[in-house]
C-alpha cells in the first residue's frame, strides 16, 4: 500500500513538471531593477495652530472680521539632528498635507533654509480655499489638501543640508460668508510634512 501511495505521489510530480512552462513565467522581473524598488514614506513633523496663539483677531463673540489678511507669526522646524540617507535613492517627493479649519482661504509658505546659501534652500507655496460656513458663520466642513512636491537629485542634496523649517502661514478673506471673531480665534490650521522615496536595491551601498 505504501508503495502504491509512493507511486501515485511521483505521477502527480512528474504531470505537474511536464505541465510547466517556463515561458509561464516572468523571468524578467527577476532582473528588473524596478521590480525591487520600495517606496519609503517618511514622517518629518506636524503641527496644529490655532489663530488666536499667532494672531489677535479684533472684535469678540459673533463680531464680523473684516481684514484683507493675517500673517501668522514666523513657525519654525529646527533640522538639527536630522540625517537624510540618500543611499540608492536618486528621486523624494516632499509630501504637506493640510486641514483648514478656519473661514478664511489661506497660502503656506514652506522654506528650507540652510548655511552655504545665501537665501534658501528650497521654497514650496500654494494657495488654497477656505473652510464652509453655514448662514450663521459656523464652520461645517473643513478644507483639506494633500500637495507633493518632487525633488531630482540635485534637491535632494540641498534638502541634506538644510538645518530648519520655516512655515509661514496667511489668511485672506472668503469670497463668501461671514467670518466671526470668536468662530476665527479658535480655529485651527494643521500641518503635516513628510516624505517619500524610492530606493533602488540595486544602489545601495552596504
Amino acid at each position: 500500500m505504501k508503495n502504491f501511495k509512493f507511486l501515485n505521489l511521483l505521477f502527480v510530480l512528474g504531470l505537474f513538471i511536464v505541465s510547466c512552462n517556463l515561458s509561464d513565467f516572468d523571468l524578467a522581473k527577476f532582473a528588473d531593477p524596478t521590480g525591487l524598488n520600495p517606496v519609503v514614506y517618511r514622517p518629518m513633523t506636524s503641527g496644529t495652530y490655532v489663530v488666536k496663539d499667532y494672531f489677535n483677531v479684533p472684535g469678540t463673540g459673533n463680531t464680523p472680521v473684516i481684514l484683507d489678511s493675517i500673517k501668522y507669526k514666523l513657525i519654525q522646524y529646527p533640522l538639527n539632528g536630522t540625517l537624510f540617507n540618500t543611499n540608492g535613492i536618486d528621486s523624494m517627493v516632499v509630501i504637506v498635507k493640510t486641514v483648514n479649519e478656519t473661514p478664511m482661504k489661506y497660502r503656506y509658505k514652506l522654506i528650507f533654509t540652510g548655511s552655504g546659501y545665501k537665501d534658501s534652500i528650497m521654497v514650496m507655496s500654494k494657495i488654497l480655499g477656505a473652510a464652509s460656513m453655514n448662514t450663521q458663520g459656523d464652520v461645517i466642513e473643513f478644507a483639506k489638501d494633500s500637495s507633493e512636491y518632487k525633488l531630482d537629485s540635485l534637491g535632494i542634496v540641498k534638502l541634506g543640508s538644510a538645518t530648519q523649517i520655516d512655515l509661514s502661514i496667511t489668511l485672506f478673506q472668503p469670497d463668501k460668508g461671514t467670518v466671526l471673531a470668536n468662530v476665527l480665534k479658535y480655529a485651527p490650521v494643521s500641518f503635516n510634512i513628510g516624505f517619500r522615496a524610492p530606493i533602488n536595491l540595486f544602489k545601495v551601498k552596504l
